[in-house]
């Protein structure tokens, strides 16, 4: 597909540059609806759409699955290109390879559209280090923003630190520190990479994530008198889906009719890796399935992945949202919840507890801590009227201090102080 080219007016003066309209490339090989895997694609989604409404041109490349394409995403240019296979042989540095390969064939895509379109500035996500070959022959500063970290990943896995890990690591570690600005959802998870790159004293700026605020409008069925609690997120163990199903056998046998929907891909989980697909025996649905007495999965039913539109459907039917991650940046999926007027649970861990306040607009329980998230899960079932005032708390929350368009905006002001 030949993309429209548009002209834009380009000055250098000083006064007209802070006002002017800005051609930007967002890097991510999340990017939904093809690649939609996590909220990385979700982030990208919501700064893309939120940067072109207001004025500014928006490229972004993503992974494609089948063959390279492109194509207008409403007013956003997407550029889908394929993984290369430029080592036949990895051996024991396939991570490291593989990261290599794409961000090689990144820099190719990105050389091309600066030529092309102009870029003004170039953000990528630190995860994956998809801007690494990039960072070294910079020709428009570069933006990285701090996404998980590897190293989070290796931890919670608990897998061992092989050399391929390590570099894996080094990878993003250098990419961040070549950048031109670092941008970050919290404090805290700002601190926490800094801490394992080693620096301090970066070029940075916390813009919390945002999303649309969505129109309430509950369809659940008056007579289902259900209480329904919903997890969303991939089934691996950082995203803490197996203390709730520790949870689920106390808490039903106080609330024998609560149901348990769990929304997200399975994984499949071996001492080298974290994949989409692989054998029963690695499947990290099977284990929460044969951690839980047959009885009791009657009452959980689970949904693979689901595009925004469906699953905005259970965001808006759901009584109860919880998600006991043992590490979140930031957490999307929670300001999703609570952008229904939902109550959520959390852990008190990475950036949760600045999305998340404490008895204010939500609940926070110790990671790892299925005694305390039964309580939680269960006070809440009780208590219509604390479900509702957290909900409405929470929903405002979102409405003043995460919406995309306050992240576009403060994303903008970021990105013009560096393009003067």
């Amino acid at each position: 597909m030949n993309f429209k080219r548009h002209n834009y007016k380009r000055s250098f003066n000083h006064q007209e540059t802070l006002g002017r309209v800005l051609n930007i490339c967002l890097i991510s090989r999340e990017y939904p609806p093809e690649t939609g895997w996590g909220g990385i694609g979700t982030y990208t989604y919501h700064l893309a759409q939120g940067l072109a409404d207001l004025g500014h041109q928006v490229h972004v490349i993503s992974q494609a699955l089948d063959s390279d394409q492109e194509y207008c995403d409403g007013d956003v240019f997407v550029h889908r290109i394929t993984h290369p296979s430029i080592f036949l042989y990895k051996g024991r540095l396939k991570e490291f390879g593989l990261r290599l390969e794409y961000s090689y064939r990144v820099n190719q895509k990105l050389k091309e559209l600066i030529n092309k379109y102009r870029i003004d500035i170039v953000e990528s996500a630190n995860f994956s280090a998809e801007g690494f070959l990039y960072s070294f022959h910079k020709s428009t500063p570069l933006v990285t923003r701090l996404h998980t970290h590897f190293s989070e990943v290796i931890e919670f896995s608990q897998w061992p630190r092989t050399i391929d890990r390590r570099l894996s690591c080094w990878l993003e570690n250098a990419t961040i520190l070549k950048s031109d600005l670092i941008t970050c959802s919290t404090h805290r998870h700002k601190d926490l990479v800094f801490r394992e790159i080693g620096v301090n004293g970066k070029n940075i700026e916390i813009i919390p994530l945002g999303i649309p605020l969505p129109i309430l409008e509950n369809k659940k069925d008056k007579n289902d008198k259900a209480l329904t609690v919903l997890y969303v997120g991939r089934l691996e163990r950082r995203k803490g889906v197996q203390v709730l199903f520790r949870a689920i056998p106390d808490i039903l046998k106080q609330l024998p009719e609560t149901k348990f929907v769990i929304i997200g891909r399975d994984t499949f989980v071996s001492k080298d890796f974290i994949s989409f697909d692989g054998e029963r025996k690695d499947s990290f649905k099977e284990v929460l399935i044969a951690s839980i007495p047959k009885k009791y999965l009657q009452n959980i039913e689970f949904l693979d992945y689901l595009d925004s539109r469906d699953l905005n459907d259970y965001y808006a039917n759901c009584d109860i949202f919880v998600a006991p991650s043992l590490y979140e940046s930031f957490g999307f999926i929670y300001i999703e919840a609570m952008s229904y007027g939902k109550p959520v649970i959390g852990c008190s861990v990475g950036g949760v507890p600045e999305v998340i306040k404490q008895g204010i607009d939500g609940i926070l329980v110790p990671p790892q801590d299925s005694d305390s998230l039964s309580r939680a899960i269960t006070q809440l079932a009780r208590d219509c009227q604390l479900r509702m005032k957290l909900g409405n708390r929470a929903r405002e929350r979102v409405r003043r201090d995460f919406s995309s368009k306050l992240m576009a905006e403060n994303t903008v002001r970021a990105y013009k102080s560096l393009v003067k």
